[in-house]
């Protein structure tokens, strides 16, 4: 589109100071030189913050404590921790002695975090008091964990207070090749998958967002999950180069949405799609529009009510892309030049972030043909922890195959499609079909299970288990969603549930799951709903 303004790393809106910070240690401590007593991160629940000098003195003291306490370069170190600003003191407290954050979904129970906390061999745990239990449990089975460290109240372990380390920074030189993160994406074939991010993947990334114009006035509101890339990037170093606030809600509340945008003075705010679809429905609230919000950052947004949503609550849509495995992101350029419906064009082409749009062989496909999207950056991946079989299968000669099948138009913006592996997703958790089918399998009066994704208007896509019962067997539904709850986490128990008699296989006797969803699409009716039918599953079954 002729006249836009380029995306160029050239033209980013940053401090000399930081933009010259290529790893998250010299952001961190450049930052607290630079803003000193400034607010960097503000609590929603509680109202608690924290200055820039403040996050870099914390940082510093548990850092030099964990060294202490036998924590190297490289070790990887676990957070099972919620939403805070102990997460925020704990991730920066990594990256300044150059340990590898290893964050655990809150959520998930004995099954997952065994999984993610051995595969990445952690040496240690930072977890909070009440998910210790879990911890506790599967200890025995994590042979290279040495410390749990309590957030909260512990007379057995070490409580994350009582890490006093020394407040200087930690003389420890980390580079932007080092690793920061390995961040645990689900599979669709296998257990997930941790992806290795380096300094300069956190760093690059996070520059990006000051190309949507956001400064030191500007104060981002999100409630997303800090175990994933969107706020611990995007929101928590994004506003860390851009020199304004980050303010934080344990999880995201719809209910409580405006009224935090507009109490905390808000300038922008992180939802992912399914979420603006639960703030478009729901009434009109006294906050809402008379709000100091001029952004919302967003992947996802429906396009049947993007400018609705613009217009009925006075922000800009921001929209854009990314991956977890490829976290520098595509954008959205700003009005007059973005297009409805589409996430983009890559950033920081002149550093070397390309995209393609390939089909099977990858060749390039005409533009306005859908294909494999395809990308390239310094942002990149380093790979899958232990695992060069399927990074092998994701990067080949330097580009990395997204899964994501989209279009280009003329003018190279890009348009979301379908994802091409076989996932659930929802309210932007990628579920693997696999994962529920494992589990659902292992009840004795289960023969078969299939797990497609249904479409669904708040939450993106809702689970449907198609379950086969073993002959001259009776099952209920309520069976399996019970069976289910102390095994997974909760978003990842079916909402839908029909049981069949049989399944159409093909000839190697696997399920033909994809008539299944063609089958079910158009449907109003998907079976047997677990929200409707017990309302209060969650609490009755202990569901968390």
């Amino acid at each position: 589109m002729a006249g836009w303004p380029t995306y160029s790393y050239a033209v980013r809106n940053l401090p000399e100071e930081m933009a010259k910070a290529d790893t998250v240690k010299e952001a961190v401590e450049a930052a607290a030189r630079r803003k000193g007593s400034d607010t960097y991160a503000i609590f929603a629940d509680t109202g608690e913050r924290m200055s820039y000098g403040e996050l870099n003195r914390d940082a510093s003291r548990i850092g030099n404590a964990l060294m202490d306490l036998g924590v190297k370069k490289g070790d990887r170190v676990a957070l099972y921790l919620r939403n805070s600003l102990d997460y925020l003191r704990c991730i920066y407290a990594c990256a300044k002695i150059g340990a590898i954050e290893v964050p655990v979904n809150w959520f998930y129970r004995e099954l997952d975090a065994r999984h993610v906390i051995g595969n990445s061999e952690s040496s240690t745990i930072i977890v909070e008091e009440d998910l210790l239990p879990i911890v506790e449990s599967i200890k025995d089975k994590l042979p290279h964990l040495e410390r749990i460290i309590v957030r909260g109240d512990s007379s057995e372990y070490t409580t994350l207070d009582q890490l006093d380390g020394s407040s200087r920074n930690p003389e420890v030189s980390v580079s932007k090749d080092d690793p920061m993160a390995i961040i645990y994406t689900s599979g669709t074939t296998g257990l997930p998958k941790g992806a290795v991010l380096s300094n300069y993947s956190y760093t690059l990334s996070a520059k990006a967002i000051t190309l949507w114009m956001i400064g030191e006035e500007d104060n981002d509101y999100t409630g997303l999950p800090l175990f994933h890339i969107n706020a611990q990037i995007y929101s928590s170093l994004g506003m860390m180069f851009a020199g304004g606030k980050i303010t934080l809600r344990s999880i995201f509340s719809a209910s409580k949405f405006w009224e935090d945008v507009s109490n905390y003075g808000a300038t922008a705010f992180n939802l992912l799609g399914s979420m603006a679809n639960i703030l478009y429905a729901l009434p009109p609230t006294e906050f809402e529009r008379d709000n100091p919000a001029k952004y919302v950052i967003i992947g996802g947004m429906p396009k049947e009510i993007w400018l609705k949503f613009e217009e009925r609550f006075g922000v800009e849509v921001l929209e854009g892309y990314s991956q977890t495995e490829e976290p520098l992101p595509c954008l959205n350029p700003p009005h007059p030049y973005k297009k409805i419906g589409s996430f983009g064009v890559p950033v920081f082409p002149d550093l070397g972030h390309e995209v393609k749009v390939v089909d099977e062989t990858g060749k390039e496909v005409e533009r306005g043909r859908v294909g494999e999207l395809i990308r390239k950056s310094p942002a990149q991946m380093l790979g899958y922890w232990k695992d060069e079989e399927r990074t092998a299968e994701t990067i080949r000669n330097g580009w990395l195959y997204s899964g994501d099948f989209v279009t280009m138009d003329e003018d190279g913006y890009l348009y979301f499609v379908d994802r091409k592996k076989f996932i659930v997703r929802r309210s932007g958790e990628n579920i693997a079909s696999w994962e529920i089918e494992d589990v659902i399998k292992s009840h004795p009066k289960v023969q078969d299970v299939a797990v497609i994704p249904v479409l669904d208007e708040l939450r993106g896509e809702e689970i449907k288990a198609f379950i086969r019962p073993k002959e001259g067997v009776e099952i209920k539904p309520e069976e399996i969603v019970e069976y289910m709850a102390g095994k997974v986490a909760y978003f990842k128990i079916p909402r839908y549930i029909e049981f069949v008699e049989t399944f159409p296989y093909t000839p190697t006797g696997r399920i033909k799951k994809w008539q299944l969803k063609e089958e079910e699409r158009g449907r109003e009716d998907h079976g047997w709903d677990r929200d409707r039918e017990i309302p209060d599953w969650r609490q009755r079954f202990g569901a968390r």
